[in-house]
């Protein structure tokens, strides 16, 4: 599969869930008295996201995108998947959560990464008590590469 390809459709689908929502201008501190600045960010839907989220388009190409995601404590996205289109999460602070359909919940730390083969019903997020930023590799096949589902439950969540 072409991951040039995955990467463009991912973004495409990303900046099709964002609302244009202001997001606050920076984040709390970093470790090492560092900010992230949120100003370049967009604010992700209330529709397949819950929580606070925010993402921001790093680059778009022919057949890839890269986007960063943060999490704020608690957000994560719906219950999704990428048709024909494969998936690298790349997390850079915090902890958050992955859980592949019919699978245990992961827990995610900086510096992991996750690799979603295509076609296969997933979701993140960061945890109850620390946000999570990640980097969002995707290629695809595609225009219309995330199929929504429903909302991931209190339940799941917390399990």
């Amino acid at each position: 599969m072409n991951r040039h390809l995955l990467l463009t459709a991912l973004t495409v689908a990303a900046l099709g869930a964002c609302r244009s929502t202001q997001a606050p201008a920076r984040l709390p501190e970093k470790a090492g008295g560092e900010q992230l600045d949120l100003r370049t960010y967009q604010r992700v839907d209330t529709i397949n996201y819950t929580g606070a989220g925010y993402l921001k388009l790093l680059s778009a190409r022919k057949n890839y995108s890269l986007v960063s995601f943060v999490f704020e404590a608690g957000g994560r996205n719906r219950w999704h998947l990428h048709p024909g289109a494969e998936q690298v999460l790349y997390v850079t602070e915090g902890e958050g959560y992955y859980q592949q359909e019919g699978q245990p919940k992961q827990l995610l730390k900086k510096g992991d990464t996750v690799v979603i083969p295509p076609d296969v019903k997933h979701w993140n997020g960061a945890t109850p008590t620390s946000r999570v930023v990640l980097i969002t590799i995707s290629d695809h096949v595609e225009q219309a590469h995330v199929t929504w589902f429903e909302q991931v439950s209190e339940q799941e969540f917390n399990k």
